[in-house]
C-alpha cells in the first residue's frame, strides 16, 4: 500500500507509522535525529508515502535543550505592517521561546468540554 501526499489522512497515517518506529526502533530514532536526509528517506519508506521533493523532515529530541536548537517561522503575509508584530503568531517551531506562555486565543476543545461539564 502506498499513501499519497495529497490526502491529509495518508500523511497522518504515514506520520503515525514513522513515529511508532522512532519509539520502538532505537536505530531509526538515532538515524533521524542525526541526519535530515535519513529522516526524510525513512519517513517515506516507513510511512509508505511519496514525499514531494521540496518537503523537509526534521526530527529533534523531546527535551527543551534539544528543541531550543530549532526555530520555525511561518512568515507574515506580504503587506503585513511591520509594526507591533506578535512573534508567537508566526513562531510555530517546537516550543515557545524563553518559557513565556502565550495567551491562548480561544479555549481548546478539552477546556470547553471541562467548562461545560462544570456548568452542568
Amino acid at each position: 500500500m502506498n499513501r499519497t501526499w495529497q490526502l491529509k489522512k495518508d500523511r497522518r497515517d504515514a506520520a503515525v507509522a514513522f513515529l511508532q518506529q522512532t519509539i520502538v526502533n532505537p536505530d531509526v530514532r538515532s538515524a533521524v535525529l542525526k541526519d535530515r536526509q535519513a529522516a526524510r528517506r525513512l519517513f517515506g519508506t516507513i510511512g509508505k508515502i511519496d514525499i514531494p521533493e521540496d518537503a523537509e523532515v526534521i526530527c529533534v529530541g523531546p527535551s527543551t535543550q534539544e528543541r531550543d536548537r530549532l526555530i520555525v517561522f511561518v512568515l507574515p503575509p506580504e503587506g503585513t505592517s511591520p509594526e507591533h508584530l506578535d512573534a508567537f503568531k508566526y513562531w510555530i517551531g517546537t516550543w515557545y521561546p524563553y518559557q513565556l506562555d502565550p495567551v491562548p486565543s480561544s479555549p481548546t476543545r478539552s477546556q470547553r468540554h471541562c467548562e461545560l461539564a462544570e456548568a452542568v
